[in-house]
C-alpha cells in the first residue's frame, strides 16, 4: 500500500471520528455569552482565566455533572482521534516528500506530529480541569501553550498543504483552491489568536476544508497511480 492510499484511507477515518464528536457534543456551555458563536468543545480549549473556565464548565461537577461529562468523554476519544488526524497528516507529507524526491517536505510531516503531542498535553489539562478542586492555575497555563502549540502547528502544516497541492499542476482546479484553503486556514488561526472569541470556530472550520483537499488530492494522485501501474 502506497503512502498516498494510507493517506487516503486515513483521512476518511479523520472524517468519521469528526462527524461523531460533532454528534455527541453538548449543545452549549454552562453560561453562554451572548455574540459567542464557538462550540462547546472549542470555547473549553480556549478558557484562559478561572472567569472563563466557570463560564464554560460551569462552578462544579454537581451543578453540571452532564455537561463535564460529556466534555470528558468527547476528550478521551479525542486521544484516538488526535492519533489518527497525526497520522493522516503526517503521510501526506511522507508520500509528497517520496513523490517529489524532496525530503524537505518531511519537516510538515514533524510539525503535524508535534501538534498531536500537544494535542495531548492539551487533553490531560482538560479532562483535569473538569474536576472539583482542580488546581487551576497551572493547569490553565498548561492548556494555553498546548492549545496554541496544537493550533498553531495544525495552521502551518495547513499552509504547506496547500502549497504542497499547489505544486503540482496536474490538477488546475484543485491546485487553486488548495492554496486558497490553505492560506485561509493559516490567516483564520493568527485572527482567532488575535480574537479568540470571535475567529475559532472559523479557524477550524478551515482547517478541515484543508483536510478534505489534502484527501482529494492524496485520492487522485493514488488512482493516477494505479492507472498507470495497470
Amino acid at each position: 500500500m502506497n503512502k498516498f492510499t494510507l493517506a487516503s484511507l486515513l483521512g476518511v477515518v479523520v472524517f468519521g471520528m469528526t462527524l461523531w464528536l460533532a454528534l455527541i457534543s453538548p449543545e452549549q456551555i454552562a453560561h453562554p455569552v451572548d455574540g459567542d458563536t464557538r462550540d462547546p468543545v472549542i470555547a473549553f480549549e480556549m478558557v484562559s482565566s478561572s472567569a472563563e473556565l466557570t463560564g464554560v464548565i460551569g462552578e462544579s461537577r454537581l451543578q453540571f455533572p452532564e455537561l463535564r461529562e460529556a466534555l470528558d468523554r468527547i476528550n478521551r476519544i479525542d486521544f484516538i482521534y488526535m492519533t489518527a488526524y497525526g497520522a493522516f497528516l503526517s503521510f501526506f507529507f511522507l508520500a509528497v516528500a517520496e513523490q517529489r524526491g524532496d525530503r524537505r517536505w518531511l519537516i510538515l510531516s514533524a510539525v503535524a506530529i508535534v501538534a498531536m503531542l500537544a494535542d495531548v498535553r492539551e487533553n490531560i489539562a482538560l479532562l483535569a480541569l473538569t474536576r472539583d478542586g482542580a488546581d487551576v492555575v497551572p493547569l490553565l497555563g498548561m492548556l494555553v501553550s498546548s492549545t496554541w502549540i496544537k493550533w498553531g502547528g495544525l495552521a502551518i502544516v495547513a499552509l504547506g498543504a496547500g502549497a504542497a497541492i499547489f505544486e503540482d499542476k496536474s490538477m488546475p482546479t484543485l491546485r487553486i483552491i488548495g492554496l486558497v484553503a490553505g492560506i485561509s486556514a493559516f490567516g483564520f488561526t493568527c485572527a482567532a489568536w488575535l480574537d479568540p472569541f470571535k475567529f475559532p470556530q472559523y479557524m477550524a472550520l478551515a482547517i478541515f476544508l484543508i483536510w478534505i483537499l489534502q484527501v482529494v488530492y492524496a485520492y487522485r494522485v493514488w488512482q493516477a497511480g494505479a492507472v498507470s501501474g495497470s
